[in-house]
């Protein structure tokens, strides 16, 4: 099994990257739309903005200091497939915001 942490610049540029490399694909059935994997594909899971400095709050609940969030958007995917997608991996080393059920954190095969 490959697990591939990416990072895109946009949620839209993620979405086509992985309908190009042949991850996903829209299917459209009974009028609604879905992403449907294709291949060795097992998960994809959009992550969105991941937090470098979380939000700090004064006693009340108040936020003192807005979160700090790292550049871009992220997803994480698991397949079967090696898929050329290394312009966009990112390596957390074991401090992943995610990891997939069975697999440790900084599985990065």
């Amino acid at each position: 099994m490959h697990i591939y942490k990416l990072v895109f610049d946009t949620e839209a540029q993620g979405k086509q990257v992985l309908i190009d490399r042949n991850v996903w694909q829209e299917v459209t059935e009974e009028g609604v739309a879905s992403m449907q994997y294709v291949n060795g594909t097992r998960a994809v899971v959009y992550m969105g903005k991941v937090v470098k400095t979380p939000a700090t709050y004064d006693p009340d609940g108040h936020e003192r200091t807005p979160p700090i969030y790292y550049d871009g958007v992220a997803y994480d995917m698991m397949s079967l497939d090696l898929i050329d997608l290394d312009s966009y991996r990112v390596y957390p080393n074991g401090s992943a915001a995610h990891q997939f059920y069975g697999y440790k954190r900084s599985d990065e095969n």
